[in-house]
């Protein structure tokens, strides 16, 4: 395609108060993830000492759950240690994309916890065990409660602050982790009051499925960084809203946009009246960008100038060409 000039320019780091926010959301982002690593190996820790204690399959996914989330953790903590790199000479788009990354490492851990928890549970029907110790189960429970929802609210804090999609994967566990300690307590609440064993790998296969459901949304959205999914029609047209109405604009079209991390990245053709100068164009597109910032400050911005009126095979129209003949 034919353009008058390319600019480029990194949205997000231009200014210094920039700056100093990503300094404040790396250092969340680097306490939520030991935070996350440290809270895991404590519960699994007790959980087994509790699981072999109690020889409950209910409690064993738990267990399970929380070795998963340790796994998890570690795995959330190298991405985000990764993601946080600044751009280098191999890299120049950064590293964000280490963030869906691990969420998707994440989701293939749960996935074999839930397989394996599922295949305990089953086998667990035919050779039933009864529940010991059951005062050791609620104390342990009851630990993890506590800690699970003192970690969930402070990742929520984190994911509202940075838009980290690694600690939001981190946090789905430890969601997951509440709902699966809480059915423990169920178990072993249902076992003393009924005697009846079957009811604590019922309990398992819920879990599991729950687990299972969990890692399909987390590979979601990793999939949709990675795959450089287009964002929701809204912003897109939020974009195109607040540059259209910057004066000496004439039109947009084929604009492209992805995300990584925290980031979003957005290149257009911007629509320009060709006898500006090279000077003017470029401050024209300097404006634009500075628009784009105010209201989306993680948007990392290519700007195409285009001599408005210049026909040439867009790739919009590429696309609705395609649609129309699959249609």
């Amino acid at each position: 395609m034919t353009h008058a000039h390319d600019h480029h320019h990194h949205g997000p780091h231009g200014h210094a108060h920039i700056n100093l926010r990503d300094i404040a959301d790396n250092r969340l982002r680097r306490i939520a993830t030991f935070a996350s690593v440290s809270v895991a190996i404590l519960l699994v820790g007790a959980k087994m000492a509790a699981w072999l204690m109690t020889d409950s399959v209910a409690m064993l996914s738990s267990l399970l759950d929380s070795a998963v989330d340790l796994m998890a953790s570690l795995v959330t903590a190298y991405g985000v240690a990764n993601a946080m790199r600044p751009p280098d000479r191999n890299h120049r788009y950064g590293h964000g994309k280490a963030e869906p990354l691990a969420a998707l490492l994440q989701a293939a851990f749960i996935v074999g916890s839930s397989v394996l928890l599922a295949f305990e549970a089953a086998s667990r029907f035919y050779h039933p065990h009864e529940i010991q110790n059951e005062m050791i189960g609620y104390g342990v429970m009851a630990l993890a409660i506590i800690l699970s929802l003192a970690l969930v609210a402070f990742q929520s804090h984190v994911v509202k602050s940075t838009g980290s999609m690694a600690i939001g994967a981190d946090r789905m566990h430890y969601v997951g982790d509440v709902a699966v300690n809480l059915a423990v307590v169920v178990s072993f609440v249902l076992y003393t009051s009924t005697g009846i064993a079957w009811l604590d790998p019922v309990l398992a296969v819920g879990i599991a499925a729950w687990l299972l459901l969990t890692s399909l949304r987390i590979m979601g959205q990793a999939m949709n960084a990675l795959m450089d999914t287009e964002l929701p029609e809204a912003e897109r047209e939020r974009i195109i809203a607040i540059v259209t109405r910057q004066s000496g604009v004439r039109g947009v079209h084929d604009m492209r946009t992805r995300s990584d991390s925290d980031r979003i990245f957005v290149d257009m053709h911007v629509e320009m009246n060709g006898d500006l100068t090279l000077r003017a164009a470029h401050d024209l597109s300097e404006k634009i960008i500075r628009a784009v910032n105010a209201e989306i400050p993680n948007a990392d911005m290519v700007i195409h100038q285009d001599p408005a009126g210049l026909v040439e095979d867009r790739r919009d129209e590429q696309i609705e060409r395609a649609e129309a003949a699959e249609g």
